[in-house]
């Protein structure tokens, strides 16, 4: 299985915290964040991993080229930056395959184990599967009851009913993603996976979500950076 991690972004979020670094070597628990989600897809089983890049590229390939991760990486420099679906979509020729692959924001950390993410994939075998978690968000995504992906909360207009066992979630940056992604009629250039999702679905395509209840956190602000560090610090799982 190969394995992919978004790492393009600009960290706007972190305008002013170690601002002559890019987002994904902004240190995290005493080490560059991209360090932990390359440690995550290796556990996972990921043979190969892809790093996009856009933003101080030459900074971030530097210190990936520089150091031993375990796995083989390859870097795929987007010219203009393209979004987690267009960057997603970019690396087709080196994602696709007949495996799924797995990819992780560079900006998260999780003590989920993958594989278990991985192994329900391939069960229920639709288009993607999403690491979702139960916790208060503005950007909740929503299942039903057998965990089949509805959409995005904001695709519902405050009027539309829901069905009554549907089920409101975080996204966890997290996806694990079948190739058949590349054989549907996708969005070119700049677009957000969920577009893509969503026209995938409009074409009949089936995602789920993986509920996990194991220590997760967003990376994308000094305070959660901080946050993080404490856990860290304390030893925590």
């Amino acid at each position: 299985m190969k394995g992919m991690i978004l790492a393009a972004g600009y960290g706007t979020r972190l305008a002013g915290f170690e601002p002559d670094l890019p987002k994904p070597l902004v240190p995290a628990g005493g080490r560059p964040m991209i360090a932990w989600a390359i440690d995550a897809l290796r556990a996972a089983g990921c043979s190969g991993i892809v790093v996009n890049l856009h933003h101080r590229a030459r900074q971030l390939a530097a210190w990936l080229e520089e150091q031993d991760h375990g796995v083989p990486l390859t870097l795929v420099f987007e010219q203009d930056i393209l979004g987690t679906g267009g960057g997603i979509l970019n690396a087709a020729e080196q994602l696709s395959g007949e495996e799924p692959f797995l990819v992780y924001n560079a900006d998260i950390y999780t003590a989920t184990d993958l594989r278990s993410v991985i192994d329900m994939h391939r069960r229920r075998e639709g288009l993607a599967t999403l690491l979702v978690n139960q916790r208060e968000t503005r950007r909740a995504v929503l299942f039903d009851g057998s965990d089949r992906f509805l959409g995005k909360e904001s695709w519902f207009s405050d009027d539309t009913p829901l069905r009554p066992d549907t089920l409101r979630r975080g996204f966890c940056g997290v996806h694990v993603i079948s190739p058949a992604l590349f054989e549907m009629d996708a969005f070119p250039g700049f677009t957000d996976i969920f577009d893509v999702y969503r026209r995938c679905m409009n074409s009949g395509a089936v995602l789920y979500g993986h509920t996990s209840d194991a220590y997760w956190t967003d990376l994308g602000t000094p305070e959660r950076i901080r946050i993080f560090e404490s856990h860290v610090n304390a030893g925590r799982d």
